[in-house]
Parts: structure tokens; C-alpha cells; sequence
């Protein structure tokens, strides 16, 4: 239920964000800035109480979080979170998902996110069990991996309306190739600890969600991104599964591979299968319109 309410915001703010902006990048980048710096701010504080106190008090924080942005969302003005009513016939779920571009996007986030999750949710287990890492050097690598990232988006956010959608993708799912290359040839704590903490996951995650605005009318915007979010919430979750099947089988080497392996098919898919829409930008706009 935590999860439910807790990813439930996302489609919505990251909706009211592009719509707001026609630089679709730019708007997702700085839209997940604001929620990895209330990842980091929360992880911090909840990682203080649980060392000095009961653990009932993380509850009691997520409590003032939540309220906290209750107050926000009731006293904002009218205007800063309400959609003007698009014209456009909306196509459902099932119309966006028959679409080939999209459903090659959501098949290619699960992709991406398998690749991520299968090694990195036995990443603390890897460093301190089988390098002999300390376990503060663990929790200090888990919270820069989240100032970092919320640093990767003010950047990575504007490079898709630079440079286009697909290579932030390929970037991304390249990234993760080379990471596990690296990983699976080098054992040295220091090298290991700072490739777990380089941001590689806002590249693939701030390239889909503008590929998925690129993709949706205003009207399918909302549910778009739902999707996307699907998608890239069930390849999280088949990940860890995976990895875990995999280590239990052999040994965590093998789940190295076996990300890697996943990357690798996610680039040559995505070279091949993506494709970019055409962006109507400010000038564009202004030409077209006279």
C-alpha cells in the first residue's frame, strides 16, 4: 500500500510538468530533481532516527512528509495544479499500448530497469560479503547515489531536448554495459563503490518519459507516463527476482552476466527500434503561427 500511494503522484506532476513546458526534457529534469532531493532529505533523516531511536518514529516521519504535502498541493493556487481541458479524444490504456512505439518504449524500460535492479539489489551484500567493504562505506555509497542522481537530472533533463531522446537512451543502457563490464573484471572496493554511485539511471529514466511525452496528446499524457512508470516499476521488480534465482543457482558473478548480457540487448534494441517523433519547439511555434 506504501508503494501504491507513494508512485501514485509521479504520472500526475510529471504530466502537469511537460504540459507546462514544451521542452519536454528540461520539464521531467527538473521534475525529478524535486522528488530525488526529497528521496535524499527523507533517507538522511530516516537514517538518523533509526540510529538514535525506535524504528516507529520513520512512520511518524513519513506521516509529516505526507502531510506536509497535503498542505502544499491544499493551499497552491487554483491555476498551478489544474490542466486546462484538452480538446484531443483521449485513447485509453489499451489504445496507447497498441501503438508499436509505445509498446516497444515499455518493453524496453523493463528492459533497462531488469538490467539496473538484478545485480544492484545485491549490491550492499556484494561489497561487504564478498570484497570485505564496510557497511558505512555501504550507506554513504546509498546516499550519494541519490544526491548524485538528483544532480545527473538538472543536466541529464535538458541534454534530451539538446542532443534528442535516443542517444540519452543508448547512453543509458550503455552505461549500464559498461558498468558491469568494469564490475565484473575489477574487485577493488574504492573503483566498485564509485561505479554504484555514478548516475546511469537518469539517462535511460529522463530519455523514456520524453520519449513517452514525445508519443502522447495532452489528453494521454497522464496515463502515458503511468505506463511508463508501469513498466519501469515491473522491471524492478522482475530484476531483483531474477538476480536472486540466478544467485541461489550460482553465484553473484553469475547475475553480473546476466545484467550485462540484458544491457547489451537493451542498446542493439533500442538502436534498432526506437524512434523519435518529431518536436515542435518555441520558434517553430511562433513560425508556423504568425
Amino acid at each position: 500500500m506504501i508503494g501504491l500511494f507513494s508512485s501514485s503522484f509521479i504520472p500526475v506532476y510529471a504530466a502537469m510538468a511537460t504540459v507546462a513546458s514544451p521542452q519536454y526534457g528540461r520539464a521531467i529534469g527538473r521534475f525529478w530533481v524535486s522528488a530525488s532531493l526529497g528521496y535524499a532529505s527523507v533517507t538522511l533523516l530516516g537514517g538518523f532516527l533509526y540510529q538514535y531511536f525506535q524504528v516507529n518514529y520513520l512512520f511518524i516521519l513519513g506521516a509529516l512528509y505526507a502531510f506536509s504535502g497535503c498542505l502544499v498541493i491544499l493551499f497552491a493556487p487554483s491555476d498551478a495544479l489544474t490542466l486546462t481541458k484538452s480538446l484531443e479524444r483521449p485513447r485509453g490504456y489499451w489504445g496507447l499500448l497498441r501503438q508499436r512505439k509505445i509498446a516497444l518504449l515499455c518493453l524496453l524500460s523493463v528492459a533497462v530497469l531488469v538490467s539496473a535492479s538484478a545485480f544492484n539489489s545485491f549490491f550492499t551484500v556484494y561489497l561487504v560479503n564478498i570484497l570485505n567493504g564496510s557497511k558505512l562505506v555501504a550507506g554513504l555509497a546509498a546516499t550519494a547515489t541519490t544526491i548524485f542522481g538528483a544532480l545527473a537530472y538538472r543536466y541529464v533533463g535538458p541534454l534530451n531536448d539538446r542532443i534528442g531522446r535516443k542517444p540519452v537512451f543508448l547512453f543509458g543502457a550503455a552505461g549500464y554495459a559498461a558498468y558491469y563490464t568494469i564490475l565484473y573484471f575489477v574487485t577493488n572496493i574504492t573503483v566498485v563503490t564509485i561505479l554504484w554511485v555514478l548516475p546511469i539511471y537518469p539517462l535511460a529514466q529522463s530519455a523514456s518519459a520524453s520519449f513517452m511525452s514525445d508519443y502522447t496528446s495532452t489528453a494521454d499524457r497522464g496515463k502515458g507516463l503511468g505506463l511508463l512508470e508501469s513498466a519501469l516499476s515491473l522491471g524492478g521488480g522482475l530484476g531483483p527476482l531474477a538476480g536472486g534465482l540466478i544467485a541461489d543457482a550460482a553465484q553473484l558473478q553469475a547475475v553480473i552476466v546476466f545484467s550485462l548480457a540484458i544491457a547489451l540487448a537493451t542498446v542493439v534494441s533500442s538502436q534498432l527500434l526506437l524512434k523519435e517523433s518529431p518536436r515542435t519547439t518555441i520558434a517553430t511555434s511562433i513560425r508556423t503561427n504568425p
